[in-house]
């Protein structure tokens, strides 16, 4: 059924002709101020020193997000350490060969554990969060880590790794939907969606992407699906559990093996009736819901509500947000692209030599987002409870059960 709330949206954009007169350049590129621009492609930083030989260790300190260098900041390695000029630079010696974990802290930086693998080279560019910035620690812990309140979590990060984009497939098996069908709009709204969103959550880390449809049926395993990719498919059991939506991936979001993600796997409502439309604006929208579940299927994880003293996002664990992203979505995300998979609290990636626990946790995390309401249509409440649905939705909503 052909979503009544589908608003689309417009991108005006302005301009600007420079105008060059002789030595003199009338504009300039500032990508920072652009929806496009990403953590991890700083600003001239000046010279990063040369290979300072075996056992040693140079390089350059930069922020994270002005990508300023950074003068007085500590560089470590074990015993050995050194401090930034006012260049932002370093020499480390005799720290020795393989990976390395630099310690890198000062007074106005969070401090930050980076891993080095001198065989990729021996002088380095480091980065490290500014602490008067816009980056916030509350709300880094909650998308990133799972510490929302209502969670009290504080997981490794959890995302995507293969080089090659994950393959995106919108699933036409309408068998799930109250009227048996998916339609166009609806598939184009999702391709949208996700064109839109996934350069901004992964910090440019997957700029483009290959989006099909395919059939998986009701009774698909998650075995099924193929490797790298990431499925959305249609499903109004879910009306039942007064969810929008339900994600699960592969590895899950506490696998004590891995916090790389394989395989994302999406549910969410296809009936109209339960979305925002311009007689029921106070709804959820559906492209929320879709950029919503692809969050998690990213890797995110749930926000608090600005009511209770959250930001804007697009991740909030109640109530709605009112769009697919916000600025603080942008940031934050960005820098859990930027870290390696599995990077802890506050700052540490991980590297051999840890001593961090394997989490032991017996059961999956199943992101299911209950905040649909029961509205007074008996018919259709009765048409939905019909409904068979996914095989695999039942299984994992008895899972949710269990967390």
């Amino acid at each position: 059924m052909m979503k009544q709330s589908k608003h689309y949206l417009f991108f005006t954009y302005l301009l600007v002709w420079c105008v060059l007169l002789f030595s003199i350049a009338g504009c300039s590129d500032d990508s920072s101020n652009g929806d496009n621009s990403n953590l991890t492609e700083p600003d001239k930083i000046g010279d990063v020193p040369g290979d300072p030989g075996p056992g040693n260790l140079a390089g350059i300190v930069i922020g994270t997000l002005d990508k300023q260098t950074l003068q007085g900041v500590t560089v470590s390695v074990n015993s050995r350490s050194a401090i930034t000029g006012s260049d932002g630079t370093f020499l480390l010696t005799g720290v020795g060969e393989g990976i390395l974990a630099v310690v890198i802290s000062g007074s106005n930086i969070y401090t930050r554990t980076q891993a080095v693998n001198t065989a990729d080279g021996r002088s380095v560019v480091l980065d490290v969060l500014e602490q008067n910035s816009s980056f916030d620690l509350t709300f880094y812990r909650e998308i990133a880590r799972g510490n929302h309140p209502l969670e009290r979590d504080l997981f490794p990060t959890h995302r995507w790794t293969s080089s090659t984009p994950p393959t995106f497939y919108i699933n036409t098996n309408g068998a799930a939907a109250n009227d048996g069908v998916i339609d166009q709009e609806d598939i184009d709204t999702v391709a949208s969606v996700l064109r839109q969103i996934t350069p901004v959550f992964t910090n440019g880390f997957y700029s483009s992407i290959n989006i099909e449809t395919a059939y998986f049926s009701t009774s698909m395993r998650i075995d099924d699906i193929p490797d790298n990719s990431f499925v959305i498919s249609f499903d109004d059991s879910l009306i039942e559990s007064g969810a929008y939506g339900l994600t699960y991936t592969q590895p899950d979001f506490i696998s004590p093996t891995t916090s790389t993600i394989q395989k994302s796997l999406i549910f969410i409502v296809d009936d109209d009736y339960y979305y925002q439309s311009s007689a029921s604006p106070e709804r959820i929208s559906f492209e929320e819901i879709i950029a919503h579940e692809s969050g998690h299927g990213f890797g995110f994880r749930h926000t608090s509500e600005p009511s209770y003293g959250g930001f804007p996002s697009v991740m909030v664990k109640t109530g709605k947000f009112g769009g697919t992203y916000s600025e603080y979505d942008r940031l934050h995300m960005g820098v859990v692209y930027q870290r390696p998979a599995g990077n802890t609290d506050l700052d540490n990636d991980p590297v051999p030599t840890s001593s961090a626990k394997l989490r032991t946790i017996d059961r999956l995390q199943v992101f299911l987002d209950q905040r649909l309401e029961a509205f007074d249509d008996l018919e259709r409440a009765e048409k939905t409870r019909s409904i068979q649905g996914f095989d695999i939705v039942k299984e994992l909503i008895a899972e949710y059960d269990r967390q």
